[in-house]
């Protein structure tokens, strides 16, 4: 996308507040806000670390298999987080691809387990080329899964 047209969907910004999330939505001539709730299940992590105080600076890479709440695949979600301070709070970049769909992007700040945390999408293609909204998540299953709560239009 040029900067121009990035230009002018960011002056066609709205804020919409749903469930106390204010969500970023561009004018999009009334469309639907949609939801789509993904799990991934938290097994191929590794982890990079600095032995810096409060382990500032640590990484964690991920990809994982993202399913239905009865566990059926649908596409694949990978990312990495760089922790930021000693409780533990990271900066985290994903993607998920929905196979056969395109892919939604997000990054922000995972807050320290239990806290749900709320990212903005950042970017999709295919089905989801120019949305906007966010990501909001929680781990489940003691850490087990992570449940992805995302809002578009």
């Amino acid at each position: 996308m040029s900067y121009q047209i990035a230009k002018a969907r960011l002056v066609k910004m709205t804020f919409v507040t749903m469930g106390g999330i204010a969500l970023a939505a561009c004018d999009t001539g009334g469309s639907e806000i949609q939801t789509l709730t993904v799990y991934n299940l938290a097994s191929d992590d590794a982890f990079i670390q600095f032995e810096q105080p409060g382990g500032v600076g640590d990484k964690i890479l991920w990809r994982s298999e993202m399913q239905t709440e009865s566990g059926m695949p649908i596409g694949l979600g990978s990312g990495h987080c760089v922790q930021l301070d000693a409780a533990a709070d990271h900066f985290c970049s994903f993607v998920i691809d929905f196979d056969g769909r395109g892919t939604l992007a997000g990054q922000g700040v995972q807050l320290t387990e239990p806290e749900r945390s709320v990212f903005p999408i950042t970017g999709g293609t295919g089905e989801f080329e120019g949305v906007t909204g966010v990501f909001e998540t929680e781990p489940v299953e003691n850490r087990a899964r992570y449940k992805y709560v995302i809002r578009y239009r």
